[in-house]
């Protein structure tokens, strides 16, 4: 269920170092000129679905974050900190304008900053005029005045929640606490990533730049190449916890907003490599399940970790069958538009989701599927399985508690070595009436 915060959705690819070599990324400018229907649909929501794209192909080296931050040759030694960015913040001869990179740097940075509707229009060194206009709006303050620490983490962690090493554009779902953000979530982006949080525009007491993240419950959920959960190499922010997880860091905050029971995200953390800093200044990213080419592209029937898409659920049931009532429905979607609805109306015991028994999974196949239960549902456990060729069957059962409810969650099963899978389902044990999703089974 989506709150009723009015946002803007806008089509970004954000860039974070000064002078780092950009791989697979475009402008903010050429990127609004190109606008998909599936995107035009988010306009309305209360989300602000942005294009990730940052490729760091220096990481932290360079003239980029390391050592000094965005200080030195970037924006602390320009003014640009501390002056007002229609006035004297940017002028010829600020070192971000003299350069490509840095003046893609400076249409992200002001993006984040300054709402839609507002821009900036200043000259390089050669007379040549450029035009950066602001969409997000965290601190529309900076325009005509400063950016105090409070503008400086606000824009730290809009551009850290972007980068993309890969550079790989995809569309993520950011909330926060700050006015030009707002909470909420949507079905179309089910797998809460991380929340990203820092400073990069100084360098804390250990002569470090403060760029930090914590874990979702979703990010090892169809992993994007370039983000959290890839094996990303050169990424600019760091996790100084012990486990990742920013649920289960004692150092965390979840955000009172709440969608079916579920925290939107997270609204303070205590991190930091040098001395520990409470951070009130965060973005929490929500992603969806699809996978995408290197020029951003939807790869139809596959989802972002490469599996293949089996059953999508959205136009039909795909002929799975169960004994509580089943329907395509439009109500929720992991991918897509729609998902299997099973409504069940009965007392205790198990209800089996059962797809046809046509499939011929080789020994080894893992199959996944995801499964949505309401926040109040009376399920207990979780039981996915596999049927075999040769008649038996392998399941694995999941209690309840382990997930969460109001939440896509994953599950898997793998066909057992010296046997084929024809068929795949699951089971929901319950101690009566709920109504409970499946989508994007896949294997």
């Amino acid at each position: 269920m989506e709150s009723a915060i009015s946002r803007t959705s806008t089509r970004l690819a954000t860039a974070l170092a000064l002078a780092a070599l950009f791989s697979g990324c475009q402008a903010p400018g050429s990127d609004d000129d190109v606008r998909s229907a599936a995107e035009s649909e988010l306009v309305s929501t209360n989300g602000l679905s942005l294009i990730n794209g940052l490729s760091l192909t220096n990481g932290l080296s360079g003239n980029g974050l390391s050592g000094n931050g965005l200080s030195g040759n970037g924006l602390t030694g320009q003014a640009l900190v501390v002056n007002p960015l229609a006035s004297t913040g940017l002028t010829s001869s600020t070192y971000l304008m003299n350069s490509a990179a840095g003046r893609t740097t400076l249409s992200y940075l002001i993006r984040c900053a300054l709402p839609a509707g507002h821009s900036i229009t200043k000259k390089d060194s050669t007379g040549a005029s450029y035009t950066f206009a602001g969409g997000i709006g965290l601190s529309p303050q900076w325009e005509t005045g400063t950016c105090d620490g409070d503008c400086q983490r606000w824009n730290s962690a809009c551009m850290l929640a972007h980068v993309n090493t890969a550079g790989i554009h995809v569309p993520i779902w950011i909330v926060g606490q700050n006015a030009g953000l707002g909470w909420g979530q949507s079905s179309t982006y089910p797998n809460q990533e991380g929340t990203f949080f820092g400073n990069i525009f100084t360098i804390n007491n250990v002569g470090h730049t403060d760029a930090y993240y914590c874990e979702g419950p979703g990010f090892d959920k169809s992993v994007v190449d370039g983000r959290i959960g890839s094996n990303q190499v050169g990424a600019p922010y760091r996790d100084m916890s012990g486990d990742g997880y920013c649920a289960s860091n004692y150092l965390c905050v979840v955000s009172d907003a709440r969608t079916n029971n579920v925290p939107d995200g997270y609204k303070a953390c205590t991190m930091g490599d040098g001395s520990m800093t409470a951070w009130n200044q965060m973005v929490t990213v929500w992603r969806q399940n699809k996978a995408f080419d290197s020029s951003g592209n939807v790869i139809v029937g596959q989802t972002a970790d490469g599996s293949t898409v089996g059953y999508d659920f959205e136009g039909t049931t795909n002929s799975w069958t169960s004994t509580a009532t089943l329907s395509s429905s439009a109500d929720r979607a992991e991918t897509g538009s729609k998902s299997l609805k099973a409504v069940y109306s009965g007392g205790s015991g198990t209800v089996r989701l059962a797809g046809p028994a046509t499939l011929s999974l080789a020994a080894g196949k893992r199959a996944h599927l995801y499964v949505y239960l309401d926040a109040a549902s009376n399920v207990t456990s979780i039981g996915t399985w596999v049927h075999k060729t040769n008649g038996t069957e392998t399941k694995n059962v999941d209690s309840v508690t382990n997930h969460l409810k109001g939440s896509w969650n994953q599950f898997s099963i793998t066909v057992p070595s010296s046997a084929t899978g024809n068929q795949v389902g699951v089971d929901l044990t319950t101690t009566g009436a709920f109504t409970a999703y499946v989508d994007a089974v896949t294997w």
